[in-house]
């Protein structure tokens, strides 16, 4: 279960993280701005304010983004197992917008201000969402590589 969960997960962090740079780059004209906000939850405020790239801001800001997709990816996997009868591919995908929906409740209305993932006070609303939505099509990414792996060998 953790082994496809960090490789879903990491799936999500990396589609995620581009829609992150290419909202920052549309909304606020940084593609590092939404994953320096990330780092907030060690460097308070100023992340906020970081817009260019930076080990300090940058790097941490991914580090936690990628830990905190590899923590919902557990999620979709644990659904996905449970619900792998109704149709493999509508499972995925629909297991992966379902977390990813969850996600988006759980980190913009129900996380403190110093844990929610920051990137919301860089973003649009429109951007936001679909921030949310690459990360819920990117969670099956993960899965369908290891069901293509398995069918090699």
């Amino acid at each position: 279960m953790l082994r496809r969960a960090a490789i879903s997960g990491t799936c999500a962090s990396l589609v995620s993280t581009c829609m992150l740079a290419c909202g920052g780059t549309v909304d606020c004209g940084s593609a590092f701005a939404p994953v320096n906000a990330v780092s907030h939850w060690i460097w308070g405020e100023r992340a906020m304010h970081a817009n260019g790239p930076s080990v300090r801001h940058t790097v941490l800001g991914y580090v936690i983004h990628h830990a905190m997709s590899v923590f919902w990816a557990v999620f979709y996997e644990t659904a996905v197992s449970r619900h792998h009868a109704c149709g493999a591919l509508r499972t995925l995908a629909l297991g992966g917008l379902g977390v990813a929906g969850l996600a988006c409740l759980v980190d913009l209305k129900y996380t403190p201000h110093r844990l929610t993932p920051g990137f919301e006070r860089r973003l649009s609303p429109r951007m936001l969402a679909l921030v949310y939505l690459a990360f819920g099509l990117a969670l099956p990414l993960g899965s369908l590589l290891l069901r293509h792996a398995a069918r090699k060998r």
